[in-house]
């Protein structure tokens, strides 16, 4: 338990950190930001205690109130299960995410996984967001592809890792380590479709740790869909679940 709240503590203080606007509540935050309005991520409820719905529910109109969406990332579980009926009456759709923990030895180098930027990234992430969102309008693409410079935070080590098939990139990811709390998270790992089934994700997250350098590493992955076996053939082990609730108005 103990470790589940320092992860939790590190998802939440990553999150305040991104944001221009953060808001303290007795049983969470929200926060805003306004470069990205179209980043369900960087605009959003984080409930981190107990909180009835009705509460819940009022919190994410008031403090999204002109946003296209409500998104309310619950990290107490309990009031995940007690508030799931009332917002699924309210018309938001659920999903739960597994945080998972490395345990192991630390695996050598993997010298194809490289150190890259977020302008080798640029056309590489937009076209996985375009794939993935053929209707969205170009305006939101240019938010979703460029709001990863505000990973780039005082505090935080960010490394933006990748496997290149000749000058291309074909799989990437990103390792964020907070040296202060001892704690490191691999996100976004995502390999081109083209490219899949070579190893090369898994290379990456080697790397990812090896980095981290002995640190405490998690990784945060959908309860329903495969990554999350992928990751536990890595050494991860599921310590704890966040709750998401979406909504698009």
């Amino acid at each position: 338990m103990i470790v589940l709240n320092q992860v939790l503590r590190f998802k939440e203080d990553y999150i305040r950190s991104q944001a221009d606007d953060v808001q303290e509540h007795p049983f969470g935050f929200t926060v805003r930001n306004f470069r990205y309005a179209a980043s369900h991520h960087h605009n959003k409820v984080v409930i981190t205690g107990p909180a009835d719905a009705r509460d819940i529910l009022a919190l994410a109109d008031q403090a999204l109130g002109e946003a296209g969406h409500r998104l309310v990332e619950i990290h107490h579980e309990p009031t995940a299960a007690a508030v799931a009926g009332a917002l699924a009456e309210a018309g938001y759709s659920h999903e739960t995410n597994v945080l998972m923990l490395h345990q192991g030895d630390t695996p050598p180098r993997e010298p194809q996984v490289v150190p890259v930027t977020l302008e080798d990234l640029h056309e590489v992430v937009r076209a996985s967001w375009a794939a993935e969102y053929p209707q969205i309008a170009p305006e939101d693409l240019d938010q979703l592809t460029e709001r990863r410079g505000v990973l780039l935070q005082d505090g935080y080590d960010v490394t933006f890792l990748a496997v290149r098939d000749g000058g291309t990139i074909v799989c990437h990811g990103d390792l964020y380590v907070q040296p202060a709390t001892g704690l490191a998270q691999i996100e976004d790992l995502v390999t081109h479709p083209d490219h899949q089934r070579r190893g090369h994700a898994r290379a990456l997250v080697r790397e990812a740790i090896h980095r981290a350098g002995g640190l405490t590493v998690f990784m945060e992955a959908d309860q329903d869909d495969w990554p999350k076996d992928f990751y536990g053939r890595l050494g991860f082990t599921t310590i704890g679940r966040t709750n998401h609730f979406r909504k698009f108005l």
